[in-house]
């Protein structure tokens, strides 16, 4: 039992010494951790290659294949895919090469294609640009050239300043794999649909179907009837303007903003929308005062509290300033409905008839015609929205810089510091991140 447990026990000393030395070398920096997944290392093979910045590589597949190899295909595959998006676009707008083989969807390119032999052709030009393109790879791996992956000669565009060069490679390396993720939905989502890009309206069924295939069931926003499968029917029936993807949500009417038809979980059919939208004016308005606050936190303070530059440490600081605070929200609550403050209960009785959002205050200073008063509430709920995304905003800023809100980068800072789980117990990532560790202390 003493020779079964030894492994055990050398191996944790051996996790215990890993760990060590890598937050060692972490402190004296030897290495750096990925942006892009920052409770891995960044690997190493990336230096110097555009994009190494984000030290994306949560596979560590470059520290087991050539990485010129790997950008080489990957520059390959992006360039490819911003074709086929381009393409696949150009042909649902009409775009066609003459000729009746050519007069057919984006969906049927392909087997068309096969069909009357254009497919062959294309592949012999692939597979001679592939032998081009295999030749100068080869001259780059035994170190007769010194070119750079994806590199092929064309210089028509290229910036002559370095770091200008650098800007272009990163560019294009980042469309590209935007270019990857959007080809791949876009055939996806073609399939589905059977609509011509931007693929709208979608109802869940696919427009090759024929009559015989009637489906049933529902789409994302809710429960709707039996289709016949024509791509006539569904395009009569009403889509959301915000989402022309998804149908025109129900009970958005009379509201302001329902212009919008905005309601992409169709909470509006679940829940009363009158106290949908009570509590959203009332995180508006309270978001907009938080907005305003969290600005002059850093340069006012109210007689008898502590000042606190950063707004994030005011809660701790307010002692019973907070405490009155919440003491006159619950009074505003419990009072301004009569105690009703339920879903079931809010707009029953007395409030039913009124408009949501109505504190019976203020009313003085509303418009007297209904138009420009509809215009009103409305600003109100637009600038209430921007409120809510804006707080959000500045809360996240001043835990990432931890002080203030202004001014926004503060003096001397070097970026925002992740401690991870892998600098506490040296587990978290597994194996990958010990090979990390094991390459890069070699």
């Amino acid at each position: 039992m003493s020779a079964s447990m030894a492994p055990a026990s050398s191996a944790f000393a051996g996790a215990q010494k890993s760990t060590a030395s890598r937050v060692a070398r972490k402190a004296e920096g030897g290495y750096k951790m990925s942006a892009a997944v920052p409770f891995l290392p960044a690997s190493p093979q990336l230096k110097g290659l555009a994009g190494e910045e984000d030290g994306f590589d949560p596979m560590g597949f470059s520290l087991a294949w050539d990485i010129r190899w790997l950008r080489e295909a990957e520059l390959k595959h992006g360039r490819v895919c911003m074709l086929a998006t381009t393409g696949w676009i150009a042909t649902d707008l009409g775009m066609r090469v003459p000729g009746d083989a050519f007069q057919v969807s984006s969906i049927d390119a392909h087997n068309a294609s096969v069909k009357f032999g254009g497919m062959t052709q294309i592949l012999l030009w692939i597979g001679l640009l592939e032998t081009f393109g295999a030749l100068a790879m080869i001259q780059m791996y035994t170190g007769k050239t010194e070119r750079e992956p994806g590199d092929f000669g064309l210089r028509t565009f290229f910036p002559k300043s370095e770091k200008d060069q650098y800007d272009m490679r990163l560019k294009e390396l980042r469309n590209g794999r935007l270019a990857m993720l959007a080809y791949s939905g876009i055939v996806t989502i073609a399939v589905f649909t059977g609509e011509k890009w931007p693929f709208v309206p979608y109802y869940g069924l696919n427009a090759t179907a024929k009559d015989s295939q009637q489906a049933t069931g529902s789409t994302f926003c809710g429960a709707r009837a039996a289709s016949t499968g024509t791509v006539t029917a569904r395009r009569a029936m009403e889509t959301s303007k915000s989402l022309p993807f998804l149908p025109k949500p129900a009970n958005l009417e009379g509201l302001a903003g329902g212009e919008a038809e905005f309601d992409p979980l169709c909470l509006a059919e679940i829940y009363d929308v009158r106290w949908l939208r009570e509590a959203e004016l009332k995180h508006c308005r309270v978001c907009m005062l938080a907005t305003l606050g969290f600005i002059t936190q850093q340069y006012v303070t109210l007689p008898g509290l502590t000042p606190t530059p950063d707004a994030n440490m005011a809660p701790q600081t307010a002692g019973g300033g907070l405490a009155a605070l919440i003491a006159a929200a619950g009074f505003i609550e419990s009072s301004v409905y009569n105690g009703k403050i339920t879903i079931l209960d809010m707009f029953e009785g007395e409030g039913a008839d009124r408009e949501p959002g109505d504190l019976n205050f203020g009313k003085s200073f509303l418009p007297k015609d209904p138009a420009a008063a509809a215009d009103l509430a409305e600003k109100e709920l637009a600038n209430g929205r921007l409120a809510m995304l804006a707080i959000g905003g500045m809360i996240t800023h001043n835990s990432v810089v931890k002080g203030p809100l202004f001014p926004l980068v503060p003096p001397g800072w070097t970026g925002y510091e992740l401690q991870t789980a892998l600098d506490i117990n040296g587990q978290l990532g597994g194996g990958l991140a010990q090979s990390f560790g094991q390459q890069m202390q070699g």
